[in-house]
């Protein structure tokens, strides 16, 4: 019972967390902008209180006391980011991530609780991001951010081995690190004049890695060969890309069979030591398997489209069947020979099949494939792809819409995943794969109603399977529901059915449904002491880091304020846009004609401040007047009626520069973005004396 009463505070924790993003996402225009600001002073009393309160009233909820705290550190977040949105500064702007990961840093230091450990981590690396590109979630990559990919990587693996040596103590830390690492050096490898250098030091850090945790730790090594499969594949499909010819194809095939010829023999070794545990080899069969098997298919066709006009794919099928599956299958070659070439034949089968038309036919060859294999990993390796085959045939004989495919999908699997209780080898899969079906039609563009009855039965669904496989211990399934159930929330708010307000007085009032249903069960059955509390013995400390965050939003809407009311008003000529930010909501991005400017020498990123002038029109225009890094580009006086705006240099480009001014995001209530594009010809902008602009409103 006390795992329900934790996963229900966990519930209602979060919904309240997400209702209050998606309220002022939202920008509703009903309350005013100090208002606003009240109430996202009143939400970090609320979850900053509510910890204090739990840990003076309820006994034996310290995890709650704890969470409490944490959702405090996200609600400073949310409160940053509403901020932005009164006063119109850039949407997902780096400094948002990096004032929000301060509080959870000072948190760090002095709880040492892995839940701010974990989102100090999440920030800063948001922060990082975001700096790189301000812009566009995916900008030009150019070698400095390799450069800088690396030196993150770098740290990471720097504090991976901290924690490994006990320096620090947060499993979540560990893992976050290490795959942060691992993603970070993969990037550096690919599409730079140094990738050759960075593929050598990542292939030397993963050999150090997998060989250290080979037998010591069985999660990290399972990672390591992850993405040291990965990596290689990825690897192999670049230089696929950059060299493509026969000798190429070959050389890949000599490759592969290499590969293989050196796993039997490294298969016999671990046989003969019984240190190494049998996960060990399934995992590198696993690893090699998938290497093995993508480079001798690539091998094939890529030789055959080089080599061939015309290539029957009846006869390719009949090849991989009858020369690569039924062999593999009926003998008992080494496993990574055996299980390399089955995998190969049934990919280039498939391949061929759907081609052809003719994927009915597979059916017979993974029904074959399937009741002959006796180890379970591989079985569930052959349930994926029999599902794959199910859903190119229904597409390619029923021609059904995206949105019958999945239904049959999901449905299909939940049969199988009750038919198969217990039976853990098909009802993983089976229980992956309805999960995954079910998820995507909340995403695909149905109607209203039938939108809002599938995510109604995803959220029942999988709040039941939380609650009814946490009690019966079986962790895979209750962490998997747990995955996809945050999946839904994340997804809603991308969500265009219906408004991000109406979402929110949904999830406040589920929020307060499951923490009233959490404190009735915990009356219920008692209290038990489940948790350190962080407020043990360090209450002040813990008091001094929230009035540091009530502190700094009050200074911000101070100074705010004073610019509204003391500023320069200037009106820009503009070109909007509309996306939605990740917190803050829909905006317009604004292109000022003051953006880019011509016949300038510069050509370095760096501060720049511009003159501005009233032209006839009332519009002000730049005056050909800058100041970059601190050097005028001609002689000035400042004249009656110029304004002095600042900004940063973005890019350049002959003899032209990008400029950003921090007021080129505008927020929008939901919903009205198309009433402001092409409507909108100038903005009304406050300029201090210091040169700082803030975006009062478009005309």
């Amino acid at each position: 019972m006390k795992k329900v009463v934790s996963l229900s505070y966990l519930f209602g924790v979060v919904f309240l967390l997400a209702s209050a993003l998606y309220f002022f996402a939202s920008n509703w225009q009903v309350f005013s902008r100090l208002e606003k600001v009240a109430l996202a002073g009143l939400l970090i009393v609320l979850f900053y209180g509510a910890a204090f309160l739990v840990e003076r009233l309820v006994r034996g909820t310290h995890f709650l006391t704890n969470w409490l705290l944490v959702s405090g550190g996200i609600s400073f977040g949310l409160s940053v980011a509403l901020l932005g949105q009164l006063y119109n500064s850039h949407a997902d702007s780096y400094l948002l991530f990096l004032v929000w990961s301060i509080p959870p840093f000072l948190f760090s230091l002095y709880t040492r609780y892995s839940g701010f450990y974990a989102l100090t981590h999440i920030l800063l690396h948001l922060t990082i991001y975001f700096y790189l590109f301000p812009s566009t979630p995916f900008g030009h990559w150019t070698l400095s951010h390799t450069w800088i990919a690396f030196a993150v990587a770098i740290v990471n693996t720097f504090f991976f081995l901290l924690i490994k040596k006990g320096y620090i103590s947060s499993k979540t830390l560990l893992y976050l690190t290490l795959i942060s690492a691992n993603f970070l050096f993969m990037v550096t490898a690919f599409n730079n004049e140094y990738a050759p250098f960075f593929t050598l030091f990542y292939v030397v850090i993963l050999a150090i890695g997998i060989y250290r945790y080979f037998h010591k730790d069985t999660s990290i090594f399972i990672l390591l060969s992850m993405f040291s499969t990965g990596f290689i594949i990825i690897k192999m499909f670049e230089l696929m890309a950059r060299y493509v010819s026969s000798l190429f194809f070959f050389g890949l095939l000599l490759a592969a069979v290499v590969l293989l010829a050196g796993s039997v023999f490294l298969v016999n070794y671990l046989r003969k030591h019984a240190s190494s545990r049998h996960w060990t080899k399934t995992l590198f069969v696993a690893s090699v398997t998938t290497i093995a098997s993508v480079f001798i298919v690539a091998s094939v066709f890529g030789l055959l489209s080089l080599l061939m006009v015309d290539i029957s794919m009846v006869g390719l099928f009949v090849f991989a069947t009858v020369f690569l599956v039924i062999p593999s299958t009926l003998t008992s070659w080494p496993s990574p020979v055996k299980y390399s070439l089955m995998m190969t034949g049934i990919v280039i089968g498939m391949i061929a099949s759907t081609v052809d038309d003719f994927s009915f036919v597979m059916f017979f060859v993974l029904a074959f494939v399937f009741y002959l294999e006796k180890r379970a990993s591989a079985k569930i390796v052959f349930y994926f792809l029999f599902q794959l085959n199910v859903g190119i045939f229904l597409g390619e004989t029923l021609e059904l819409s995206i949105h019958a495919l999945l239904l049959v999908v999901a449905l299909l699997n939940t049969v199988v995943c009750l038919a198969a209780y217990r039976k853990h080898v098909i009802q993983y899969g089976a229980f992956l794969i309805g999960l995954l079906a079910f998820f995507s039609l909340t995403t695909i563009d149905l109607s209203f109603t039938l939108h809002v009855i599938y995510n109604t039965l995803f959220f029942l669904i999988t709040t039941g399977c939380v609650y009814y496989f946490k009690r019966q211990d079986r962790t895979f399934y209750w962490v998997s529901s747990l995955i996809f159930w945050f999946m839904l929330i994340v997804q809603l708010y991308y969500d265009l059915a219906w408004k991000l307000v109406h979402k929110s007085l949904l999830l406040a009032i589920l929020g307060v449904i499951f923490l009233a249903v959490a404190v009735h069960l915990d009356r219920k059955t008692g209290s038990e002491q489940s948790a350190h509390s962080l407020l043990e013995g360090k209450k002040l400390g813990i008091l001094l880091i929230i009035l540091l965050q009530g502190g700094w939003i009050g200074y911000q809407v101070y100074s705010n304020e004073t610019l509204l009311q003391n500023g320069e008003t200037v009106i820009l000529e503009l070109q909007p846009v509309d996306p939605r930010s990740l917190l803050q909501g829909d905006y317009v991005e604004l292109n000022y004609v003051i953006s880019q400017l011509e016949d300038t020498s510069i050509d370095d990123n760096g501060p720049i401040t511009i003159v501005l002038r009233e032209n006839e029109q009332g519009t002000h225009e730049y005056a050909g007047v800058y100041r970059f890094n601190g050097k005028w580009n001609m002689s000035y006086e400042k004249k009656t009626g110029d304004v002095l705006l600042n900004g940063k240099v973005s890019s350049f480009w002959d003899n032209h520069v990008q400029i950003t001014y921090g007021i080129e995001h505008f927020f929008i209530p939901e919903g009205t973005g198309m009433a402001v594009e092409g409507k909108v010809k100038a903005a009304v902008v406050k300029v201090s004396d210091g040169g700082n602009g803030i975006l009062v409103r478009l005309r």
